[in-house]
């Protein structure tokens, strides 16, 4: 029975401890991919660690001093956790607005629809039902295109970039579109994109539907957070009010996105919501939120929505916005030097990667 306890104690010990390291190595400010994918899972490792804590306390009375200096490190990490994920957590569960007459209401819809999932329908299904005023569609191929050509009757403005890989996009819009363009930003390889929405009202908005790449075996973290970085500039560098909606392939407390919300000055309508994962539809436990729609000063979120299961290892994610004064809603400092230099020194960084990589 002892070697069954020490054996026991031996394996809890070895998982916290790996916990607590991967999860810690968060802070070094690295474009590896294999530091930075340890922010996806947060919410996850927390609840593992609370655990664990509560294992490792039943040992206490025989291994007293190791007990307590792992629980004294595992502790440290879920505080870390929390700091980190408080403004996630469902602290009110309800969006605080106003009224908002129907010519102010501006819906948007994402989805991942997953490359090699069948169209069969019950994403149209779901855009019937939301009635989104732009749809923002990633990872489409040229049969998802023509699948989803019946929309275009009630969303006539279109656009449509297939590459045959990962990251084709589209957009369909019930709304009149200025501008668009499909732009590569920063130098990297996906599409994105960069549009101007003519409200009901008149009035013209900058939109950016977005899909970098996500840090992976052969990829560092780079070239996806200068993309990102390079969306805030965008709408850091223009008068209008504005919108970023996609797949962002990052969390909304890792280190790429808070820069870029600083420097485009955008609001998170989660914060203080709850997190609606949408990502991975396909497991129970391993979800965290990757799908997003961020907004400048000037729009408030009266609905937040995760749409149903399609088949796509996305959920679609629904975002219902009411323009405002921009005074009535939640402004943002502008940036400070420091922040825009560094987001510069990023996308400078990413596009010599890029050159590099296309030159050998």
């Amino acid at each position: 029975m002892k070697y069954y306890r020490i054996l026991a104690f031996g394996l809890i010990a070895a998982v916290g401890l790996g916990l607590a390291f991967a999860n810690l190595l968060s802070l070094i400010s690295s474009d590896i991919w294999w530091i930075r994918i340890t922010d996806f899972p947060r919410p996850q490792s927390a609840l593992a660690l609370a655990i664990l804590v509560a294992c490792t306390a039943c040992f206490l009375g025989r291994y007293r001093r190791a007990s307590m200096a792992l629980i004294a490190l595992m502790l440290a990490t879920l505080i870390y956790h929390a700091v980190v994920l408080l403004p996630y957590m469902p602290l009110h569960g309800t969006l605080t607005h106003a009224a908002c007459t129907p010519e102010k209401r501006f819906t948007v819809m994402v989805a991942n629809v997953r490359f090699h999932n069948d169209p069969n329908g019950r994403l149209i299904e779901q855009v019937r039902r939301y009635k989104p005023d732009v749809f923002v569609v990633l990872e489409v191929n040229d049969e998802w295109v023509n699948a989803l050509s019946p929309l275009e009757r009630a969303m006539p403005y279109t656009i449509t970039h297939t590459t045959g890989s990962y990251f084709g996009i589209a957009l369909y819009s019930r709304l009149p579109l200025h501008s668009s363009e499909v732009r590569y930003l920063a130098g990297q390889d996906t599409p994105q994109i960069v549009t101007e929405v003519e409200l009901p009202t008149g009035e013209r908005i900058d939109f950016l539907g977005i899909h970098p790449r996500p840090p992976h075996p052969s990829q560092s973290a780079l070239g996806r957070d200068a993309v990102l970085l390079k969306a805030g500039l965008l709408l850091n560098d223009s008068d209008r009010p504005g919108v970023i909606a996609g797949d962002l392939n990052a969390t909304p407390w890792e280190r790429a996105v808070n820069p870029m919300r600083e420097i485009g000055r955008l609001v998170d309508p989660r914060q203080g919501y709850g997190f609606l994962p949408t990502y991975d539809a396909q497991s129970w436990w391993m979800r965290w939120p990757l799908d997003h729609v961020f907004y400048e000063a000037g729009f408030d979120a009266i609905e937040l929505i995760r749409g149903d299961d399609f088949g796509s290892d996305h959920f679609p994610y629904v975002a219902r916005l009411c323009r405002v004064d921009q005074r009535d809603s939640e402004n943002r400092d502008k940036p400070d030097g420091d922040a825009m230099r560094a987001a510069r020194d990023t996308i400078e960084r990413a596009r010599a990667q890029a050159g590099s990589a296309s030159a050998g």
